[in-house]
């Protein structure tokens, strides 16, 4: 079994701070994403080469199969994740994705436009949602199922997990 979560969250607070720099800060990014899901019975991948593509992380979920796609820049653009979808679309039937990003925020008109009118298969997830899925409070499958439940029920692909927690708890 890998590190426990208290180390993982202490390796993503020194990458947070920006050591190491470059791609080998987003390499240790995608070990990090790994080994919290592997640490959650996940059954993650790394690093799958279909012809002509990239795929960082899958993991299962029960049957739900998953694509993860981890970036850390200063920009994301929406084109970006249309790439990402793209590569969804080429799978099974239902396959979904998370596209984790940090660094970087989208506007809203941005998310918007990646719902409007579209099938959504993929949430977003930013460095808030990662930071809750590494606190001993929640995991990353918690962080995960509610963001699905929130896309199920209203179509919207990206709020941040303790907004959507605030939002569902009964009253």
């Amino acid at each position: 079994m890998g590190r426990g979560k208290a180390a993982l969250r202490r390796e993503y607070e020194a990458l947070k701070r920006g050591q190491p720099e470059g791609q080998e800060r987003g390499r240790r990014l995608e070990g990090l994403v790994y080994e919290l899901l592997e640490s959650e019975s996940l059954h993650p991948r790394r690093n799958t080469r279909p012809p002509g593509e990239e795929i960082d992380i899958s993991f299962m979920d029960g049957h739900r199969h998953f694509l993860l796609e981890a970036r850390w820049r200063a920009r994301v653009s929406v084109g970006d994740v249309f790439a990402f979808r793209g590569k969804l679309e080429g799978k099974l039937t239902g396959t979904l994705g998370v596209f984790l990003y940090l660094g970087a925020e989208f506007s809203k008109g941005a998310i918007r436009a990646l719902t409007w009118g579209k099938e959504i298969n993929t949430v977003l997830f930013n460095e808030h949602d990662l930071d809750d899925a590494l606190s001993p409070a929640h995991s990353f499958r918690e962080v995960l199922d509610l963001k699905l439940r929130h896309a199920a029920h209203f179509g919207e692909c990206h709020l941040p997990y303790m907004t959507l927690l605030e939002s569902w708890r009964p009253r």
